[in-house]
């Protein structure tokens, strides 16, 4: 990952709230959704995320994975990781 790259990723961390993700997101200069999914998911170390249908339009996507964030469930998955219990 390059530095700039972790420096977008470290920010995002920090954020609790939609609207301080938005804020990140356009400091940086990242309109695409895509893109945006990416950081979100490299945040939460990069989960496996599987939808019910095939026909998931990427703003679908990009509201499941910000829920995804904001629900900071991924926060306790790496805490077990770290203390060794499987989850």
């Amino acid at each position: 990952m390059e530095e700039r790259d972790k420096i977008i990723v470290g920010a995002i961390k920090q954020c609790s709230t939609r609207k301080s993700i938005e804020d990140t997101f356009k400091l940086y200069k990242i309109e695409e959704k895509e893109e945006r999914i990416l950081k979100l998911n490299e945040c939460m170390g990069n989960p496996e995320t599987y939808f019910s249908s095939e026909k998931v339009s990427i703003d679908e996507k990009y509201e499941l994975t910000l829920q995804m964030f904001l629900t900071a469930s991924w926060k306790l998955v790496a805490l077990y990781d770290r203390m060794g219990v499987g989850v």
